[in-house]
Formats: structure tokens, C-alpha cells, sequence
């Protein structure tokens, strides 16, 4: 009886140990979630495709792509800036995954075959770098936007320190202080200073104390601003560049700088000449 015992004890033990290793074996990737759709989470395809051991596949001339086998409606899709595809949970459940989630709803497990990966909704934060003038924003470890940015020049500085999104955030929302401005894709950093987009953006300081973020290219303004969910942290730090740093728009020097002198000092010279002259002159129609 007693080899029993130990036989249940060893199984047991053996038991314990798998679960332990299954545990160790779940990997991990930070999802992206946005604020225009909070409930959906996404991942990159071709980092989920790696990690589940997945075949993907793109049709050059469609655009279209399947993952295991199916394929990915692009309707649901998204992207970074940068070009990276993401896609929905949703979609990763269509192509063959088990997801299950946590009770607080907060990390979904996904599952295929012996593959288990970890997808949480991590944190969000923005970070404001006024030395390089650049704006990263990051959700969990995951860097997901990255973008040249136009904060506040001489005089109407964008103030450093620790600050919380919102409360207002606006597709357009326009300015009280400067005439009426328009300001699209608009989030609150503090009082009057907004994170906003703007035709223009010089990578140097240039606005009356707003962020502003570029409206070209793959519209990094709209895409902050679909992602970035009120109360998330914004991060602003670094000293404002130094004047020799930055390039001043002034109006060229005169060709001759010593011209305006020269000339001052003739016009001075003849006037004394012409004085005495006609002091002389006087002088003489008395005698």
C-alpha cells in the first residue's frame, strides 16, 4: 500500500510541475486598444501569426490577407502610423483561435493547439519631449506612436510637468484666445494648452503653447486622438531648445553694414560745413 501512496504523491508532484511549466510557457504581447472603439482589442498580424505559429498570407494585386487559412475581413483591420496591420481579437477567434478572458475583463487569453498567448489591455501613456520636439506615446511596453511634433515658441511656452488628457476632447474644437481658430482632432493637456493637429508643422517650436501633432502623411493627429482615452497620462519634459538651436526667422543683413554710419556721419559733416559757411558769410557782409 505504501507504493500507492508515493505512486500518488509522485503524480501528483508531476501534476503540479506541468501546470507550473504550461504557466512559464504563455507568452506575452501588449494589446492596442482606442477610445473610439474601447471594448475591441488588437494586436500586430505578423507578431500573433509568429506567436501562434500561424501561416500568413497576402494576395499582392487584393491586398488581402488570410491568417491560418482565413481570410481577415479588412474592414476590421487597423493600422500604426508606421504601416503596421493590426487585427481584432475577433478575427484571431474566426481564424480557428480559443480566446477566454479574465474576470475582470482585462487580459484575453489566446489559445491554438499548445500555444497560449496573454493579450492584456495595458495602460496608456503620452510622453512630450520639448528638446527634440517629439511626441511617443506607448500602451504597456508597446510603442505605437512615434511623431515630430510643433510646441510652444518664445514667450508662450508649453509648460512641463505631469498632466491627465481631458477633460474636453474634440474633433474640432476652436480657439477662445486666438481668433477662432480651428483646431482639429483636439485633446486637453491643461487649461488652454491642447495636443491638436495643424497643416504646419515646423520641427522646431512655433505655436502659441499647443502641441501640435501633423495632419499629412498618415495623419498622426487623427490617429492620436482615436487612441488616446481621457485621464491617460501626458508626460511633458525636457528644457525648451535654446535660441542658438533653433533657426530664427529674421530679415538678411544689409550687404554693406557699414554703409548707414558712413552715411549719417557725411550728412552730419556737410550740414557743419554749410553752418560755418554761412556764419563766414555774415561775418563778412558785416565788415
Amino acid at each position: 500500500m505504501h507504493w500507492l501512496a508515493r505512486l500518488g504523491v509522485l503524480l501528483l508532484a508531476l501534476t503540479i510541475s506541468a501546470s507550473r511549466l504550461e504557466a512559464i510557457s504563455i507568452e506575452e504581447l501588449d494589446g492596442i486598444s482606442f477610445a473610439d472603439d474601447p471594448h475591441m482589442l488588437f494586436v500586430p498580424i505578423e507578431e500573433i501569426a509568429s506567436a501562434l505559429r500561424w501561416e500568413m498570407q497576402m494576395d499582392q494585386e487584393s491586398g488581402q490577407i488570410s491568417l491560418n487559412g482565413h481570410l481577415l475581413d479588412a474592414a476590421h483591420l487597423r493600422k500604426l502610423t508606421d504601416g503596421t496591420l493590426l487585427v481584432p481579437l475577433d478575427e484571431l477567434e474566426r481564424a480557428g483561435a480559443t480566446i477566454t478572458w479574465s474576470n475582470d475583463g482585462m487580459q484575453a487569453l489566446v489559445a491554438s493547439d499548445h500555444t497560449k498567448i496573454a493579450i492584456p489591455f495595458a495602460n496608456k501613456r503620452v510622453e512630450v519631449d520639448l528638446a527634440n520636439q517629439r511626441l511617443r506615446a506607448y500602451q504597456g511596453s508597446r510603442l505605437v506612436l512615434d511623431s515630430s511634433i510643433s510646441t510652444g515658441r518664445e514667450g508662450k511656452k508649453t509648460p512641463a510637468g505631469e498632466f491627465k488628457a481631458g477633460p474636453v476632447k474634440s474633433r474640432m474644437h476652436r480657439s477662445r484666445l486666438y481668433h477662432n481658430a480651428p483646431m482639429p482632432w483636439s485633446v486637453q493637456v491643461h487649461e488652454n494648452i491642447f495636443i491638436h493637429g495643424f497643416r504646419k508643422v515646423p520641427r522646431r517650436p512655433a505655436s502659441h503653447g499647443c502641441i501640435r501633432l501633423p495632419l499629412t502623411g498618415p495623419n498622426p493627429a487623427k490617429w492620436f486622438y482615436n487612441w488616446i482615452d481621457l485621464g491617460t497620462l501626458i508626460s511633458i519634459k525636457g528644457r525648451w531648445p535654446a535660441a542658438a538651436s533653433v533657426p530664427a526667422e529674421e530679415s538678411p543683413p544689409p550687404a554693406h553694414p557699414f554703409l548707414p554710419k558712413v552715411l549719417t556721419i557725411a550728412i552730419v559733416i556737410t550740414i557743419a560745413c554749410f553752418m560755418i559757411i554761412l556764419f563766414v558769410s555774415r561775418r563778412r557782409g558785416k565788415l
